[in-house]
């Protein structure tokens, strides 16, 4: 086989983040970061509170837009190839590419079907069957179907809230994302929600690429398949997930999983 035809058939990583810099006005916050996310696997980032993490995470579909004087001082972010800092590139449309579920679970105080239909309303669907097709697919791949199919019309507020945290995940696929962001979905859920949210993210690695922020080294090495361990805004490594929970190659990385770390 040629290289050209090697090339042809060798996809790019779905996000590609290269040499990038980002800063909170005149404070960086992240250095020469360099980052490849493979194609329906579980990217885990880990690492001590305020190393990074979240800010790196909101990278990827620019959510960090959201605060003043923040920005890229240098590198590049792509998604499929494409740079997301493009002046072509729609924001609304950047983000149903790539979904976002948060910390804390937030449904609309909207019925359960008008919360899961709500993205496919914005990009102006407005064909009802297109839209119930939608709603009991996210429903199933959430895990949800069977629990709140005779109840699409109740308020997604009386949901518990692990339920919650599943109605955001299905709202979030509603709009068939290349690429799905959590950042730490379970940390304000009791075990038994965790459970089944990481049980799901397993699932959902099947259709959807998962970049994951999580506190928990337990939980990163139970769902994800790489991860990456941020220290001061540096990256300072990035492995198959076995592979750097049990033969880190930098010190710093051992350090830190070991507990030792200050």
């Amino acid at each position: 086989m040629s290289a050209d035809s090697t090339a042809k058939t060798t996809p790019p990583p779905v996000v590609q983040v290269r040499d990038m810099d980002f800063c909170y006005g005149t404070s960086p916050a992240l250095f020469d970061i360099n980052l490849k996310v493979k194609y329906h696997r579980v990217t885990a980032l880990i690492g001590p509170s305020g190393c990074g993490k979240s800010t790196l995470l909101r990278c990827i579909n620019r959510m960090n837009d959201r605060v003043p004087s923040a920005r890229v001082t240098k590198g590049e972010v792509l998604v499929k190839g494409k740079n997301i800092h493009d002046a072509d590139v729609d924001l609304t449309q950047l983000r149903k590419q790539v979904g976002m579920v948060f910390q804390k679970s937030n449904p609309f105080p909207k019925s359960i079907y008008e919360n899961v239909a709500y993205g496919l309303r914005i990009h102006g669907e407005k064909n009802k069957s297109v839209l119930d097709e939608a709603v009991e697919r996210s429903l199933r791949q959430s895990a949800l179907w069977d629990e709140l199919k005779d109840r699409l019309n109740a308020n997604a507020l009386a949901l518990s809230g692990g339920q919650q945290q599943r109605l955001c995940i299905a709202r979030a696929i509603a709009t068939l994302p290349d690429v799905l962001l959590m950042d730490e979905p379970c940390s304000a859920l009791d075990p038994i929600s965790t459970l089944k949210i990481e049980e799901l993210m397993h699932q959902l690695a099947q259709e959807y690429t998962i970049v994951i922020v999580t506190h928990n080294m337990q939980q990163a090495v139970r769902v994800s398949d790489y991860t990456a361990f941020l220290h001061l805004g540096k990256l300072v490594e990035f492995a198959p997930t076995e592979e750097l929970f049990t033969n880190p190659r930098e010190k710093l990385t051992e350090s830190y999983l070991r507990g030792t770390f200050s």
